[in-house]
């Protein structure tokens, strides 16, 4: 693992000698999950309109989209289900270099998931880790998403997390069956959002039923990002 390193916004991230890139972009880790996430995935309305969602990620990674969500959740007083996948889990040194807990430190989320993470052991142990903090609970699934996704039934997510490598670094989990499956999991209204507006993603989430459309990227990030809506059915 190569890192920590800082990106534009002053956050740290990290770089995967596997794939040969970072885990958040290097033009501002914490904006790129706060904007193109987050916000782009109108769960914070949906919190403090119905005071509960519920998430699933494809690619936990260093769990910053997590912590931006469970923070975002806890100030609006509302209940988090976050369930999240990743195939090749980060050691518990490589997050705990990363400082979320200065980042986030009006949150007491980071300090007590480093914690966590730290007891499950290295390497972690395959299949589903549950974690819960107040109205925070997260399923942390050590496997390929598809294992993930089987068990997540039919419009029950209020937002799809698609943060993988990229289509080119990681191609199976840009796979049109699994962003099928992905797709399915909406609820009515939900959106699926994903740093990559690549043509062939694009193209894969509209045959899937999507609405899809490019949004402006974060300030000073990357230009554009990807939302695609389930429809109001």
């Amino acid at each position: 693992m190569v890192g920590p390193l800082t990106t534009l916004d002053g956050s740290l991230t990290l770089e995967s000698p596997r794939y040969g890139e970072t885990y958040r972009s290097r033009r501002g880790a914490l904006s790129e999950s706060r904007h193109v996430f987050l916000a782009a995935s109108g769960l914070e309305a949906l919190m403090a309109v119905r005071g509960a969602v519920r998430v699933m990620e494809v690619g936990f990674g260093t769990g910053l989209n997590f912590l931006v969500t469970a923070a975002a959740a806890a100030e609006a007083g509302a209940s988090l289900q976050y369930l999240a996948a990743e195939r090749d889990p980060l050691p518990a040194d490589a997050m705990a270099a990363l400082r979320y807990d200065e980042l986030l430190a009006t949150f007491e989320g980071p300090s007590r998931l480093m914690a966590w993470y730290r007891q499950l052991g290295s390497p972690l142990p395959r299949g589903s880790n549950a974690w819960t903090l107040a109205n925070t609970s997260l399923t942390l699934f050590v496997g390929e998403a598809k294992g993930l996704v089987a068990g997540v039934g039919e419009g029950t997510v209020d937002a799809v997390y698609l943060d993988p490598f990229s289509p080119r670094a990681n191609p199976d989990a840009w796979e049109e069956d699994l962003l099928t499956s992905l797709a399915a999991t909406l609820a009515p209204g939900g959106r699926l959002v994903t740093y990559s507006v690549s043509g062939e993603v694009r193209r894969r989430l509209t045959g899937a039923g999507l609405d899809v459309a490019k949004v402006p990227g974060p300030t000073g990030g990357k230009r554009e990002s990807l939302v695609a809506r389930a429809p109001d059915r």
